[in-house]
């Protein structure tokens, strides 16, 4: 049965690596749902987050094929409950009249981990921290306003243990 993973990727911080690590999934034509990477605490160290819908079978191969990849030092495959996951998002939503901004307004207020960024006399810009559940009901929250635009980030995480 396919279940989402998250797969955390330590590596060496060299020129190609993000390729190589592209390049395993798509051998195995795994779809990367999310692909968050950033620089770790230790120097010239990277942290890849790849989240994916797979078996629990090809995920582990996928893990020990990834540990074929010279540059990759250690690789972490987790579920959900293993996780605190996060994601931010903006979205810019149109609030040309003082009855809609104040409807935004008091969602904001009423809404977890949201704030405002950004206002001008046409839109505001938010921002919303947390789950993809959270960030895709704060979305179809603000359908209604008119999102001119909206973009979220790739899944990031640390482990419950």
């Amino acid at each position: 049965m396919k279940t989402l993973y998250t797969i955390s990727i330590f590596t060496e911080n060299t020129p190609g690596v993000l390729y190589r690590i592209a390049d395993l999934f798509l051998r195995r034509k795994i779809n990367i749902e999310s692909l968050t990477v950033s620089e770790i605490n230790q120097e010239d160290q990277s942290r890849f987050t790849v989240v994916v819908f797979a078996e629990a079978e090809l995920v582990e191969k996928i893990v020990k094929q990834l540990y074929r990849i010279i540059e990759v030092t250690k690789v972490i495959d987790s579920t959900d409950e293993d996780l605190v996951p996060r994601e931010i998002a903006l979205l810019k939503v149109s609030a040309n009249k003082l009855k809609q901004r104040e409807e935004i307004e008091h969602l904001i207020t009423i809404s977890k981990n949201t704030r405002i960024i950004k206002v001008t006399k046409t839109y505001l810009v938010i921002e919303i921290t947390g789950t993809e559940r959270e960030v895709h009901e704060f979305h179809e929250l603000m359908k209604p306003f008119g999102i001119k635009e909206f973009v979220q980030s790739g899944r990031i995480a640390v482990f419950n243990t």
